[in-house]
């Protein structure tokens, strides 16, 4: 699922408690911080892959930054549970 598709399903999440809007506009929020976006692989390839940007910022080479490619284990587990 791509990450726009993703926050509609979140939104159109139905909400069956008055308390459950804090809830949704909570998992909104760790979608939302945890974004694709492009970077150019600094290494031989040279390709543009899609990382996550929240989990990029601490990477320290980019062997460890594959590990952060877009979905990352974050989206991921949400993702698996909004199926």
């Amino acid at each position: 699922m791509t990450y726009d598709e993703l926050l509609v399903k979140i939104d159109s999440m139905e909400m069956r408690y008055k308390n459950e809007e804090p809830r949704r506009n909570a998992l909104r929020a760790v979608v939302e911080l945890h974004k694709p976006e492009p970077r150019l692989d600094e290494t031989l390839i040279r390709k543009k892959v899609m990382v996550c940007g929240h989990c990029w910022f601490n990477k320290i080479t980019w062997e460890q930054a594959y590990r952060y490619s877009y979905p990352c284990p974050t989206i991921q587990a949400i993702e698996k549970e909004l199926m």
